[in-house]
C-alpha cells in the first residue's frame, strides 16, 4: 500500500519545481484526490470530479480566504499592521467574493467585460502583436518573454485601463509581488512588499477614477463606473480593487500563457501545423494548449463549517486548494492528458474556472491568444535555448520569468 505521506511536497518551491510540479500533482491524485498535505496544512483537491463537486457551490466552501494561507505565518496583530491593504483590497477582489455580494457584483462588473468591449481592443491587440513580432529577426537569440509574451497583454490592458505605455516597465514588478499573494507561507518582507505594491496602484488609479467619474468617455474604466443595475454602481473602493486585479491578473495570466504555449509550440510540430492549417477550430485550439500548459494553477477556499467530503472530514477554517491543473490532467476526463490533442471536446475544461467564477475576462484572453499563436508560427518556428525552464514563484497562475529562443523565420 502507498505511504500517503511520500507523495506530498512544500508548495513554497513552486520555482524550482518548474513542470515538476505537475507531476507531484499527478501523484497526489493517483493516491487521493482529496488529499490532507501535512506540509502545507491545507486539502489539496486534485481530481476532476470532486474539483467539479468543490466548484458546484453546494459544499460550504468560502470564496473569501483573505488573509488565507498566504499569511499564516503572521499573528493577528500583524496581520492588521503589515497588511491593511491587502485585507481589504483581497476581499473585493471578485473571485474572492460570496453571495449575495459576489453576483451582484459580477452583474455589474459583466457590462464592461462583454464581447463589445473586447471587439473594440481587437486590432490594437493585432499591432500590439504586430509590432512585437516585427522586432525579432531570422537567427536571432531572443529573451522571448520580455520582448515578446509580456509585452502584448501588457499594452492591451493599459490601454483598455486608460494607462499609456509609460506604465510599462513598472508592471512586471507588480504582476511579480502580487501574484504571490495565492502563495502559502508568505515572509515579512513578502508581505510588505505587497502592501507596497498597492499603495502604488492606488495612486496610479484614484485620479483616473475621479476623473471619470466627473465626465466619463467611450472606454472600458468608463463602462465599469457607469455600469448600474437597479440604480446601484461599484463603489470607489470596489473600482480600485477591480482596476488592480485587472492590471495584473488580464495581462499576467495572458502572458503567462502565451509563453508556456510557445514552448509547447516549440516542442510540437504538429500542434504548430494545426493552428496554420484549422483558423477555423482556433478558440478551441486556445483552450487545448492552455489545458496543456496548465498556467491556471490553483485556487483556494475555505471550509465555514465541519462536513465530511467522500470520506474526508474537514473542519472549519482550514483552507482546501483546488487545484485546476490537477483536473485539466486528470486522465477520466482528458485521455492521456500529456499529449496536446485537439480533437478533444473542451467543454469540461478548467483553464478559466467553473462554476460560478468563471473568468470574467475570459473572452478578452482567448481573443489575444487566439490572435497571437497564428500569427506567431505563420512567421516563425522557434527552438528553445534554455535545458530548463525559469519559472516564477508565483502558485496560482504559473509562468515563466525568462524564455531564451531562437527565432528562424519561415519563407
Amino acid at each position: 500500500m502507498q505511504d500517503m505521506r511520500s507523495v506530498d511536497f512544500d508548495l513554497t518551491q513552486v520555482a524550482e519545481m518548474g513542470n515538476g510540479i505537475l507531476a507531484k500533482i499527478k501523484a497526489v491524485r493517483e493516491a487521493d484526490p482529496i488529499y490532507w498535505s501535512e506540509t502545507n496544512q491545507v486539502w489539496m483537491v486534485t481530481g476532476h470530479k470532486e474539483l467539479s463537486e468543490g466548484y458546484a457551490g453546494t459544499l460550504p466552501l468560502a470564496n473569501f480566504r483573505a488573509p488565507g494561507p498566504a499569511l499564516a505565518l503572521l499573528t493577528p496583530q500583524e496581520r492588521i499592521e503589515r497588511a491593511p491593504r491587502f485585507n481589504e483590497t483581497a476581499k473585493r477582489w471578485l473571485f474572492n467574493m460570496d453571495p449575495p455580494e459576489h453576483p451582484r457584483l459580477r452583474k455589474l462588473m459583466s457590462k464592461a467585460f462583454g464581447r463589445p468591449v473586447v471587439e473594440q481592443v481587437r486590432s490594437h491587440a493585432r499591432r500590439f502583436i504586430r509590432e512585437a513580432l516585427d522586432g525579432l529577426r531570422d537567427g536571432e537569440a531572443v529573451e522571448f518573454v520580455a520582448a515578446v509574451t509580456r509585452k502584448i497583454p501588457a499594452r492591451t490592458i493599459l490601454l483598455l485601463l486608460g494607462q499609456d505605455d509609460a506604465i510599462y516597465p513598472r508592471l512586471h514588478r507588480w504582476s511579480l509581488v502580487l501574484n504571490t499573494t495565492g502563495n502559502v507561507n508568505l515572509t515579512h518582507a513578502q508581505v510588505d512588499e505587497i502592501e507596497q505594491v498597492f499603495s502604488e496602484l492606488d495612486e496610479l488609479f484614484l485620479p483616473e477614477i475621479e476623473k471619470r467619474q466627473k465626465h466619463p468617455g467611450d472606454d472600458f474604466l468608463s463602462a465599469l463606473i457607469t455600469a448600474e443595475i437597479d440604480g446601484e454602481r461599484l463603489s470607489t473602493q470596489h473600482l480600485l480593487a477591480t482596476c488592480n486585479l485587472v492590471l495584473i491578473a488580464g495581462h499576467d495570466t495572458t502572458a503567462n500563457t502565451m509563453a508556456l504555449g510557445t514552448v509547447a509550440l516549440a516542442q510540437h510540430a504538429g500542434a504548430r501545423d494545426y493552428f496554420r492549417q484549422k483558423p477555423e477550430n482556433i478558440v478551441d485550439a486556445v483552450m487545448e494548449i492552455s489545458r496543456y500548459v496548465a498556467m491556471s494553477t490553483v485556487k483556494s477556499r475555505r471550509v465555514t463549517e465541519d462536513f465530511v467530503w467522500n470520506g474526508h472530514q474537514l473542519r472549519a477554517g482550514q483552507y482546501v486548494l483546488m487545484f485546476m491543473a490537477g483536473g485539466n490532467h486528470d486522465p477520466n476526463v482528458f485521455p492521456v492528458p500529456e499529449e496536446i490533442d485537439f480533437s478533444r471536446p473542451q467543454d469540461r475544461n478548467m483553464s478559466f474556472a467553473p462554476g460560478a467564477h468563471h473568468c470574467i475576462g475570459h473572452l478578452l484572453a482567448k481573443m489575444q491568444l487566439s490572435e497571437f499563436f497564428p500569427a506567431l508560427v505563420q512567421r516563425f518556428d522557434i527552438e528553445l535555448l534554455d535545458d530548463r525552464l525559469d519559472f516564477s514563484g508565483a502558485l496560482g497562475f504559473r509562468g515563466l520569468e525568462t524564455l531564451n529562443v531562437r527565432m528562424k523565420a519561415r519563407a
